[in-house]
């Protein structure tokens, strides 16, 4: 999440939904941590780095766990509080968004979304390194993480976060408490929405994507991990990082979600379990489209 109360503007981070972007665009622009530090009773840094998922000063192992728990939910990820956890525990929060007039959100089909959080779990807390969509234990993994949804409604997790419906973070209680929503290759739509509404100028290069290895590459993948692994501080591993993944040796996952299949069973749950956030998405879809109708009859 990130609040300009100069600006009134309030946006609140969907998982998977192309929120580092957006991070990086409005740092800078007069965000405050105040309400959330309020909230935590901790100092505004302290909030922030919690809010953006960063690492402590100290901290130079290879993972970090921002999380902080948070009953009755358990442990948490503090980037990611759906709205009910954001009224039931961060009251200055909540009211800070409720009463921002320009508080917004990404959106993203849901299908594609549920494969990268797949993904991301997988490597996060499965230590599966470079993995491609149509592995076996992709699917495998798609099938487990049905069942543990299956039998929940609200939860906020910190291994299930990425799964959280996005209506969750839209809504409460079936209504609407955000102004506005825009799909997430659509960047140019919410930039154009925040100069226009607010005056403030932000940039959204949508730069972020995953990234797997292709299939005839997957031979150097055990060398490429002992390395990183054993020879190479954690320093230097973030630093080459962007350039292993960009090189020839991987593609863009997103791409070939819709070649793959994760079985019927799991697709059909997928389906009927984020049915809500389909209809989200294709509202956003719907308002980018009437933009485009607007803009091209007014040139």
């Amino acid at each position: 999440m990130k609040f300009i109360p100069d600006r009134g503007i309030f946006f609140i981070h969907i998982p998977k939904n192309a929120g580092k972007s957006i991070h990086r665009a409005l740092e800078g622009q007069g965000v405050s941590f105040a309400p959330f530090a309020a909230d935590l009773g901790v100092e505004e840094a302290e909030a922030r780095r919690l809010a953006l998922s960063e690492r402590r000063p100290d901290d130079t192992s290879d993972r970090h766990d921002a999380s902080f728990d948070l009953p009755p939910f358990g442990a948490v990820h503090p980037a990611h509080l759906p709205l009910f956890v954001l009224a039931e525990k961060c009251p200055a929060t909540f009211k800070a968004l409720a009463e921002a007039s320009h508080s917004f959100a990404m959106t993203r089909d849901p299908r594609g979304r549920f494969f990268s959080a797949l993904m991301q779990r997988m490597k996060e807390f499965g230590d599966a390194g470079a993995i491609r969509a149509d592995d076996k234990p992709v699917r495998d993994e798609a099938a487990r993480v049905c069942d543990w949804l299956a039998s929940r409604d609200r939860f906020a997790d910190l291994e299930y976060v990425h799964f959280i419906r996005q209506s969750d973070f839209v809504s409460l209680h079936g209504k609407r408490v955000l102004k506005r929503v825009f799909p997430v290759n659509r960047s140019d739509l919410l930039s154009e929405w925040l100069l226009t509404e607010t005056g403030l100028t932000a940039e959204v290069p949508m730069s972020h994507a995953r990234r797997q290895p292709k299939r005839w590459a997957r031979a150097v993948q055990p060398a490429a991990r002992f390395a990183a692994r054993r020879l190479m501080p954690h320093a230097v591993k973030k630093a080459i990082y962007p350039y292993w993944t960009g090189s020839a040796l991987f593609d863009n996952a997103a791409g070939s979600y819709d070649k793959v299949s994760l079985g019927d069973d799991v697709e059909g749950f997928i389906k009927d379990f984020y049915a809500v956030d389909a209809a989200l998405h294709q509202e956003a879809q719907l308002q980018a489209a009437q933009a485009d109708a607007k803009c091209q009859k007014a040139g």
